[in-house]
């Protein structure tokens, strides 16, 4: 069960990488595309002692291809959650995620043939319920769901999808060798969008003419989050990935706990609404939904 800690450790590092990505998207550079972008930068040196140390990974055609893959997607999902920071509270766009393993197991009944028993049932409607309570805002007497909604929709998809590519590739038997080729295809993904005209613009403009700390706090969040990622892929080897992918509602909590903290000491670095009625409806639907992600992996 050592996995666990990996998996706690690995969701508590990607909360420190998100409140860092929240302060790169509002303060820095307004541009989800273009900051994406930015990431393959300080994700080179890595790949590069990858290959140092591993070597050349030497994997079947189809889980090397699969470990490409996952990587090479990851820039959707990334688009989608920098979009959603945009637009929304770091502590209100991070639990949506909560939404990939629900899309994992809906993968496993139409491709896999599970079926779903009344438990799952209940599953759904906790997840939901946590979802919609956490996404809700209040316009006058009437309730709307927040702008960010679709993107963490489109980027839960996405996890989802590279969850069951990573844990298809890692039945290779080869942990290292998977996440070099992991590593590649997410640097490669990211650098193809410099191909856009607008990335190559906004980049010049914003970072490289005028806002250049972001070129310190992206390799400050990519340590966090590419740390967080082999924690979680290391669990991800070692677990069922329904239990790992439930187990991703910690991140939820603890970057709560983060902004919280933030928000009351270091306000002008992260500012949140810390409201006892705001914070209790954040709580509730992580503990909703942490139910629920607990529930599937029965």
């Amino acid at each position: 069960m050592f996995w666990v800690v990996f998996a706690l450790a690995g969701t508590f590092l990607w909360a420190c990488a998100n409140v860092f990505d929240k302060v790169l998207r509002e303060k820095y550079l307004k541009d989800s595309i273009a900051l994406t972008a930015l990431f393959a930068i300080p994700y080179f040196p890595i790949v590069l002692i990858l290959f140092a140390f591993i070597g050349v990974p030497h994997l079947p055609f189809w889980h090397g291809l699969a470990a490409f893959a996952c990587g090479f997607i990851f820039p959707v999902a990334a688009i989608s959650y920098f979009k959603a920071l945009s637009l929304e509270e770091a502590s209100r766009v991070v639990p949506l995620f909560n939404l990939s393993p629900v899309f994992v197991l809906f993968m496993a009944v139409i491709f896999l043939g599970e079926v779903l028993t009344p438990v799952r049932y209940l599953a759904f409607f906790l997840i939901l319920v946590g979802g919609l309570l956490i996404s809700a805002r209040r316009l006058g007497r009437i309730f709307h769901l927040s702008r960010a909604a679709g993107f963490m929709l489109l980027g839960a998809f996405v996890i989802a999808v590279m969850d069951v590519l990573l844990k298809f590739s890692l039945g290779a038997g080869d942990f290292w060798h998977v996440m070099v080729l992991y590593s590649f295809g997410t640097m490669l993904g990211e650098l193809s969008l410099f191909i856009l005209p607008k990335v190559r613009k906004s980049v010049s403009l914003k970072v490289f003419s005028g806002k250049r700390i972001a070129l310190i706090l992206i390799p400050i969040s990519l340590f966090f989050g590419f740390t967080g990622d082999l924690l979680y892929n290391r669990a991800l080897f070692f677990g069922p990935v329904t239990i790992v992918s439930s187990m991703i509602s910690f991140q939820s909590l603890f970057l709560l706990v983060i902004a919280t903290f933030l928000s009351v000491k270091f306000p002008l670095f992260l500012k949140e609404a810390i409201d006892r009625k705001t914070l209790s409806i954040k709580l509730a639907a992580i503990i909703l939904m942490a139910a629920g992600l607990f529930l599937l992996s029965l």
